[in-house]
């Protein structure tokens, strides 16, 4: 039964009274697929069938280039079912033009090739008119929009000859599919034919179709919900159904937003098949439209569909009355799955000209450029010359932005079928290194390697291996080789280029693969020393060349600490914050300010460029400048969060970044020899990397000594300090800031006995110290001496060093002469002592730390040093949920796409996480929680 089809039904039936009453006439039944139009059509041949003769056909899309396909499909079935003595009657006068077009009669087959269009249409006409004789004739035709030309063009002549015939013809079709001849249909359904336009249904419609789908009531709300869905449209209403059925769905208890959900898939399949039968315009436009994306703007989305203004209006109208565009100004998809959908139905080669083809438009019209890249990206074939220049300008303009993956993305692209070994290929590759040095520094160090034997100037050579860090460099022997190869070069043109901007970088890093030279150290603080108070500060590259001169002669001890401070200061002034310093030169700065005493100043500084390598999600650099906090944190006394930053470094950082590694080793061997900590001792020694580093090297075997002086080895130990300072002496790293070996190795000549080797050590720490100047090393070594003096004259000499220590950042090392001074005075009964020994305790509170009760001649370096647990706070439930995947073995990026987040959140919350509970990263945790959850 058909619903709210009254009216129509009504007309339809009025029709045939008419025709066979000798009122012959045309009916067109128009509407959007799904509608009902065939289903009217069929009812009222039903209705019909007893009163008229009925002949039938359907256009399909298959058949539409077949000559007279409706036709035929009219009259073979009635002919073949009726003798041939009946042919005479229907096929006399006119009419004979056509039997053998229609039956391929061999004595007409020579006539039918020469007869003209307009005799053909005389004899159908004839032929109808000789069938409509003794009983009237019904002719139904459905999807009239895909029947051939030559039958529509029948079908319109004979609209304009139905007056006083007993003929009824009904034809159903959409105007929004696509025709063999829109003109002709529009000309049928205007000649004076009746026209019927079902319309959607009522909600009240669709509830009582629904009560009869599912033989229940159904639930207003589940009926206004179906209704929204499918818009009325019957026969997406019937498909909706049926599937919400299959699913479980019941019409009471449904909600709105579950059947919308359920819903999708199938809107989604409606839709596209709604759309493959559009007329090829509309087709053009909705793919426009996905190529485009969300820069799809009318002019933008018309110029490469290749439509003008009234084509472009009139299919944008169709997809609208599809449903398919969402609400707005801007022309919309009303739903991703309907893109994904009409991109999947578009070739491979189908989607590659038109990528192309909006690259160039937007090209053209001037769009950024990585709007242009963005469509070249789905171009497979090779680029022309101004795509790639695109493409590396989009690559540019990403790495400007901090997306260095994306970046990276734009020149793979560009690289795809550029000829091996050429120029071009070797820029492309560099472009390539500058992208990838912020996720992936082993492969970018790589592409350089490769780049630069293809490059032929020496200036592109040089400017492509600025791109290794220069702490790669230094561990990397072919990569230290190739840097001072085309540093030679480019420095061998004059020295016009040397002092030039590349010139100063290339000189900063060839000065620092040479750090641990002397012959080369001394010239480097030569050289510092010889640009007077004109040091160029305001270039990026003079500041570049000025943090190796600096860090050399902070590595000599040949300036004072005060110099170096007042020097890095000027730097970090003209300096931003940026990433990239992790790139540069520039983190020696760093640690020549934590030798010099100052390096608090530089805390802000490091902050803001921490945060900016985590919003761009540069791992590498993140681990550098933890490393770097971790040694301002130490030698400011907070050795609990330094150990815990340092450890999580080394504990996570890639070998593809050796100076985060290397001074996070260097930050846990001080607070091993602080702490006397065994354990921690051997960690430094097992996570120690192989290198050539002499950082790494010496606290190596000073961490080693430590352990000889814990075990009792009092030889062994005194053998590893003094080794430590040959070794530093070697390489003319003499500054006393860097490693207490000396104050070590006194202490044990002290303790075996040797008095006079413990002084003269003394002596000279004391001496470079002095010269230094830095607070912390100058304290430390009138501590020394104080505790090796006797009497009246140790005491004077702590005195003077507790007096210098309160100038300086190392809160440990005050509290620990606080506390010795304390001591000594008790010993001689005065009534200050309690007042030093309370201070020093509240220092090193403060701190975080205490100090161990034990017997005091069992003390080498003085106390020893503890460090407080941190406070364990709760976590809250995402931190359990992550740290249950944790112990389940995932990856961040594994819990990240489970959870739905990005990880960098994962990552946020296991940073929460270990300061929480105390633990130094994701090792210690698993450790610590696999155990806690063995025991219980």
């Amino acid at each position: 039964m058909l619903l709210e089809r009254e009216k129509e039904l009504a007309r339809a039936e009025q029709a045939v009274r008419a025709a066979v009453a000798g009122n012959g006439s045309m009916m067109a039944i128009i509407g959007p697929p799904g509608v009902g139009k065939s289903a009217l059509l069929r009812t009222l041949v039903d209705a019909a069938a007893p009163h008229v003769r009925v002949l039938r056909a359907s256009g399909t899309l298959l058949e539409q280039d077949f000559t007279f396909g409706i036709a035929q499909q009219l009259f073979e079935p009635l002919l073949a079912g009726v003798e041939k003595a009946h042919w005479a009657t229907w096929f006399q006068g006119a009419a004979s033009l056509v039997r053998g077009m229609l039956f391929g009669d061999s004595c007409s087959i020579g006539l039918n090739r020469s007869l003209r269009q307009e005799t053909i249409l005389q004899g159908l006409n004839s032929l109808i008119t000789n069938l409509s004789e003794d009983k009237a004739l019904l002719i139904a035709v459905d999807d009239l929009q895909w029947a051939d030309a030559a039958s529509l063009r029948w079908l319109a002549y004979l609209a304009r000859r139905l007056d006083g015939a007993r003929v009824l013809v009904a034809g159903a079709f959409s105007e929004e599919c696509e025709a063999s001849d829109h003109t002709l249909l529009r000309e049928i359904a205007t000649s004076g034919a009746r026209t019927l336009h079902p319309m959607p249904l009522s909600v009240g419609g669709v509830r009582q179709l629904i009560s009869e789908e599912f033989r229940e009531s159904c639930d207003s709300e589940f009926a206004r919900a179906c209704h929204e869905v499918s818009g009325g449209n019957p026969a997406s209403l019937a498909e909706m159904l049926h599937r919400l059925r299959t699913a479980g769905f019941q019409p009471v208890a449904a909600q709105a937003g579950e059947i919308h959900a359920a819903s999708q898939p199938f809107l989604r399949d409606r839709r596209m098949f709604c759309l493959g039968i559009q007329p090829v315009v509309v087709r053009d436009l909705a793919q426009a439209m996905v190529v485009l994306g969300d820069l799809a703007e009318p002019e933008l989305i018309s110029e490469l569909a290749g439509l003008d203004s009234i084509d472009y209006k009139s299919a944008m109208q169709t997809l609208d009355h599809l449903g398919l565009l969402a609400d707005g100004e801007s022309p919309r998809f009303v739903h991703q799955s309907v893109r994904y959908a009409i991109e999947s139905e578009m070739s491979t080669d189908t989607r590659a000209l038109m990528h192309r083809r909006a690259a160039s438009l937007l090209h053209t019209v001037g769009h950024p450029a990585e709007h242009v890249a963005d469509q070249l990206l789905q171009v497979t074939s090779g680029y022309d010359a101004w795509e790639i220049g695109v493409l590396r300008a989009a690559a540019g303009a990403a790495l400007e932005r901090g997306a260095v993956r994306e970046a990276a993305r734009y020149i793979r692209h560009a690289l795809l079928h550029r000829p091996p070994d050429s120029e071009a290929r070797g820029r492309l590759l560099v472009d390539l290194a500058a992208a990838e040095r912020g996720f992936d520094l082993a492969f970018s160090v790589t592409h350089i390697a490769q780049a630069v034997p293809m490059l032929t100037s020496v200036t592109e050579r040089a400017e492509a291996v600025l791109w290794i860090p220069p702490a790669l460099g230094v561990v990397n022997q072919s990569l230290s080789a190739l840097v001072q190869d085309v540093a030679g070069q480019f420095h061998g043109r004059g020295s016009a280029h040397a002092q030039g901007d590349l010139g100063l970088r290339l000189e900063a890093r060839t000065r620092c693969l040479r750090i641990q030279d002397a012959a080369h150290l001394g010239a480097a603080a030569d050289r510092l020393r010889g640009f007077g108070a004109a040091v160029p500060v305001s270039t990026g590259s003079g500041r570049e060349l000025l943090a190796v001169l600096t860090y050399a002669a902070t590595m000599t001890g040949g300036v004072t600490a005060g110099e170096i401070s007042a020097l890095v200061t000027r730097i970090l002034e003209r300096e931003p914050p940026r990433a990239g310093h992790a790139y540069t030169t520039l983190p020696l700065l760093v640690q020549a300010l934590v030798l010099a005493d100052t390096a608090a100043s530089v805390t802000p500084w490091l902050e803001a460029m921490r945060e900016q390598a985590q919003r761009q999600a540069l791992d590498g650099v993140t681990a550098l400048v933890n490393a770097e906090r971790s040694m301002i944190l130490r030698a400011s006394g907070h050795m609990a969060q330094a150990k815990s930053i340092a450890l999580s470094v080394v504990d996570n950082a890639d070998s593809a970044w050796p100076e985060a590694r290397t001074l996070s080793v260097w930050t846990l061997a001080m607070i091993a020899l602080e702490t006397r900590d065994v354990e921690l001792g051997e960690r430094v020694i097992r996570i120690s990397p192989e290198s050539g580093d002499l950082r790494v090297v010496v606290a190596h075997r000073m961490v080693r000594g430590m352990l000889d002086v814990v075990r009792g080895d009092l030889p062994a130990a005194l053998d590893r300090f003094l080794d430590s300072g040959r070794q530093l002496s070697r390489c003319g790293w003499t500054n006393a800031a860097l490693y207490p070996w000396r104050v070590w190795a006194a202490a044990v000549n002290h303790r075996l006995g040797r008095v006079q080797a413990a002084a003269e050590l003394a002596d000279e720490e004391h001496a470079f110290a002095r010269a230094w100047g830095a607070p912390s090393a100058y304290g430390r070594a009138l501590r020394l001496r104080g505790m090796i003096a006797p009497g009246e004259e140790g005491i004077d000499l702590l005195r003077q060093a507790v007096d210098v220590l309160r100038r300086s950042e190392d809160r440990i090392e005050l509290s620990r002469t606080l506390t010795l001074l304390g001591r000594r005075l008790a010993e001689t009964g005065s009534a200050d002592a309690e007042e030093f020994i309370s201070e020093g305790m509240r220092v090193a509170r403060e701190c975080g730390v205490s100090w161990a009760e034990g017997d005091r001649d069992s003390e080498l370096n003085g106390p020893a040093l503890r460090l407080f647990a941190p406070e364990r706070g709760e976590l809250t439930k995402a931190e359990e949920t992550v740290v249950a995947f944790v112990l389940r073995g995932w990856t961040n990026q594994r819990i990240a796409d489970s959870l739905g987040v990005t990880r960098r959140a994962i990552e946020k919350s296991l940073t929460s996480t270990y300061r929480k509970l105390g633990v130094s990263g994701r090792a210690a945790l698993v450790e610590e929680l696999g155990a806690r959850n063995a025991d219980e």
